[in-house]
């Protein structure tokens, strides 16, 4: 087995295991966000569903917190498990990303219907992640090294 030296590792690829980084700092704040703000999640509930009870705002709100926490969860360990193997150069490490990154901005339009609490992060971390998969895919340096 080869030996890879930060030297090996191309340029494209270094700046994407960043990048990866970034998204899972993003996936860890959600649920803390959610959580903080749940008198404002509250308000958005009511306002949206103005037939529901107290009970069933609150009812409500508790159950997106818990499952943003799961979900962003998921999707903290799909990106920090992989931070570590990207630089081996494995195939497998480079088709996980791409998938949950893709995975991860076709779900987040979930998130952007169902609150505005987030429409100003949700377009940047989408463009971090356009950008992070065309690194890994886009520059011949990184196609040679996942080769």
């Amino acid at each position: 087995m080869s030996t890879v030296t930060r030297e090996s590792v191309p340029g494209a690829v270094r700046l994407s295991r960043a990048l990866l980084i970034a998204v899972a700092v993003s996936h860890l704040v959600v649920p803390l966000v959610l959580w903080a703000n749940e008198s404002a999640l509250r308000a958005q509930i009511a306002e949206r569903y103005p037939g529901f009870g107290e009970a069933e705002v609150a009812r409500s709100a508790s159950v997106a917190i818990e499952s943003g926490a799961v979900f962003h969860g998921i999707l903290l360990v799909l990106c920090v498990v992989p931070v570590w193997k990207l630089a081996t150069g494995r195939t497998w490490t480079r088709r996980l990303i791409t998938a949950t990154q893709v995975l991860s901005l076709v779900f987040s339009v979930f998130s952007w219907t169902s609150s505005p609490m987030f429409h100003v992060v949700i377009p940047v971390v989408g463009l971090v992640q356009v950008v992070l998969v065309a690194l890994l895919w886009v520059p011949r340096p990184a196609r040679d090294f996942f080769a």
